[in-house]
């Protein structure tokens, strides 16, 4: 790792840093006061109400919001229409006191938790083959760090941990942990990681389960950390990549249209007072182990105790300590995949904002500086504003429908300001998908995204797309927000990543309800102001085909249409790079001749028992107590026995995974399996030894026949 090749832009001084955000704030200030005004003259002109005094109110933050998304945005496009902005940490100068010697061991740390141990492990090893290729590989570890509580996807994980080390050559360089406690999910998994191995280690590049980045923009995230002593944390911008359904590869194609304008929009005002999202980023390890602990909840919160979302508030500590936390987005060669569906999107998001909302404890936490307040309050809003936005249209059919003189169009008449209003909101929600358009076909660079005409009609279907999903993901962030504090639990569960689009039941499931409100909603309309429906048309819409939408969008068969026909193409698909071309290659290779019917459910259990092999792996690497009470010794035993007289079904899930944790028990069972008698076994166990038996007398005789 070599600093030298960094372009020499010194760091802006705090007074420059003062006037981009005095700049900044001024813009979104204008932006704001010119919707905020007309709004305020239409209501005083028809005559202020209790009602409309808190359409008015509920009006400030929702617009505030617009106005602040709009300018982050034309800031963005004018920055990269000029060619970038000049202060971005991965242009300034090394700082003076810049360590110049022995480049640092960085730890590379993937926590995972039952998920596609084929896929986690093929990313892993595209990382680790990308980094050897650039001559840097050996100062980066790799840490699996497992909270996998399936025995099958834990005891593959250790199988595949193996042969990836083998087939690389990883050995000393790839390990692999499995918790036995789960603690504190993923943030409990990385403070595992800090205690045991952080000392080792300068840096730790934190990724998720879906993480990918190259070996180059490894090692450059490296560099910059070294060229700059008093960063904490930078963030990368990961590109979604590798999509399948329909829904992966619309979501894909807005970021990537738009997504590089508010990247930029943020970085010229935020500089070294960034966020950090929990992945794909790298971490000054010494004061994340120092500063970043978090603290738990109060006892009586309805939010519980410990923090789902970690990761702002760990930002906000490293910046409360003196470290800068940059935001690196224009790095490339760092990826992600986007959930495949709308549930899934749905289930990942009501964990997001369950996590949100416990940050209105650190809003106001002593010491926090002010830009890390602003982005635990926008992480509140981006959940919270849904909320206000449900109310906002409530009320406003509220005064169309009951208040006296109320009119047609919801509380103001869209005559005279209100039409204005009404044009200029709409103008700033959708002007930055035309700057994102404008930009690339101004860069010349609308081959890569299917050729102009595939890619103004893209443009125009993502628009589509984008107002029929706002109301149907306002419906539910809003249901989300009350569940918090009423006390709804909310726990960290495994991710689906694999194209599913579900069923017409578990689609009208989920919906039915919000569909029914919709209907309900409605109907009141029509019974008192017909005229009034007009106004919310495209609110409902959305929610009343949100279950055969959600049926279309979760359909890798229609994804795979739309990339034939040239629609929703990203440069990644035009001009693939080789790390997700090797992604779409032969995953690491999983044994499956056990995940019949019959064996599927514990064939995790199977394999660690039954093949010398992975019994063997599974056995080294679990730890050997020798202190075991004599009880607990005869409680282990007993598990043994039942389970070898009756089968995985004598025991739940508990108590295998205990069974599983006992090294003495796993081997006494794999020498009791293969010397017992047939007779002293399950019914289940003498089927499974002689589909073994048969499995391996066909794969000698497949190796004589190739020989």
């Amino acid at each position: 790792m070599n600093p030298v090749n960094l372009k020499l832009v010194e760091l802006p001084a705090p007074g420059t840093m003062g006037h981009r955000r005095l700049v900044f704030g001024l813009y979104v200030a204008v932006l704001f006061a010119l919707g905020l005004v007309p709004m305020t003259l239409q209501m005083a002109a028809q005559g202020w109400t209790l009602l409309r005094f808190l359409l008015w109110l509920l009006f400030i933050p929702l617009f505030a919001q617009i106005a602040y998304g709009f300018a982050v945005a034309s800031v963005g496009y004018l920055l990269l229409r000029r060619g970038g902005d000049a202060w971005r940490i991965s242009e300034l100068a090394p700082a003076e006191g810049a360590p110049t010697g022995e480049p640092p061991a960085i730890a590379v740390v993937m926590p995972i938790y039952n998920e596609d141990v084929g896929q986690v492990f093929q990313r892993l090893r595209v990382m680790y083959d990308s980094l050897r290729e650039t001559g840097e590989g050996d100062h980066f570890d790799f840490f699996i760090l497992s909270d996998s509580t399936n025995p099958n996807f834990w005891i593959d994980e250790e199988k595949a941990w193996l042969d990836l080390c083998k087939q690389t050559q990883g050995f000393g360089r790839i390990f692999y942990r499995k918790r036995r406690v789960n603690l504190h999910n993923k943030s409990g998994n990385i403070a595992d990681f800090c205690r045991r191995w952080g000392a080792s280690y300068r840096y730790m590049v934190v990724l998720d389960a879906d993480s990918l980045m190259t070996g180059p923009m490894l090692v450059r995230l490296g560099e910059l950390m070294e060229a700059h002593p008093r960063t904490g944390i930078i963030q990368t911008n990961p590109t979604l990549a590798r999509g399948k359904t329909l829904y992966q590869r619309i979501m894909q194609f807005g970021t990537q249209l738009c997504g590089p304008l508010f990247s930029a929009g943020s970085n010229y005002w935020q500089l070294g007072s960034s966020s950090y999202w929990g992945h794909n980023a790298i971490i000054r390890l010494h004061p994340f182990m120092k500063h970043c602990a978090i603290p738990e909840l109060p006892a009586n919160s309805p939010l519980g105790r410990r923090v789902l979302s970690h990761d702002s508030i760990e930002a906000a500590l490293m910046q409360k300590a003196g470290y800068e936390v940059w935001f690196a987005y224009d790095l490339e060669g760092g990826y992600e995949e986007c959930p495949p569906s709308v549930p899934e999107t749905l289930a990942r998001d009501r964990r997001w904002c369950f996590g949100n909302m416990q940050h209105l404890y650190f809003l106001f936490a002593g010491h926090i500086r002010p830009l890390s307040r602003f982005h635990l309050f926008n992480g509140i809003m981006a959940y919270a504003g849904s909320l206000l936005w449900l109310l906002f249209l409530l009320l406003s059919t509220i005064a169309a429908l009951g208040e006296p003189g109320g009119s047609a169009s919801g509380g103001f008449a869209f005559g005279g300001w209100g039409a204005g209003l009404l044009g200029y909101v709409l103008a700033l929600l959708f002007l930055p998908k035309f700057l994102g358009l404008l930009l690339v076909l101004e860069q010349q660079r609308a081959e890569a995204w299917g050729g102009e005409f595939r890619l103004m009609l893209s443009v125009l279907a993502e628009m589509v797309f984008s107002v029929l999903m706002a109301p149907i993901l306002m419906l539910f962030h809003a249901q989300f927000v009350v569940g918090a504090f009423l006390g709804t639990t909310v726990t960290w569960g495994a991710q689906k990543r694999g194209a599913d689009r579900g069923s017409w039941l578990g689609a009208l499931t989920l919906f039915g309800p919000r569909i029914l409100a919709v209907l309900l909603w409605m109907g009141w309309i029509l019974w008192l102001k017909p005229a009034f429906l007009i106004w919310l048309s495209l609110i409902f819409l959305g929610p009343l085909i949100s279950v055969p939408l959600s049926l279309l969008l979760g359909s890798a068969r229609w994804g795979a249409r739309t990339r034939e026909n040239g629609w929703f193409v990203v440069p990644q698909e035009s001009e693939e790079a080789v790390e997700l071309r090797q992604m779409e290659e032969m995953p690491v290779a999983l044994s499956g001749y056990f995940r019949s019917q019959k064996f599927a459910p514990d064939y995790g259990l199977l394999k660690a028992i039954l093949d010398p092999y992975v019994n063997a792996i599974h056995i080294s690497m679990l730890r050997h107590h020798s202190g075991m009470s004599m009880r607990t010794r005869s409680y282990v035993d007993g598990l043994a026995h039942r389970i070898l007289k009756e089968g995985p079904a004598g025991l739940n899930d508990r108590e295998k995974r205990h069974l599983l944790w006992d090294p003495e028990a796993i081997a006494h069972l794999h020498r009791q399996l293969w010397t017992s008698p047939s007779a002293e076994l399950a019914e289940w166990w003498q089927d499974a030894l002689r589909h073994y038996n048969d499995v391996s007398a066909f794969g000698i005789r497949k190796l004589v026949t190739q020989g």
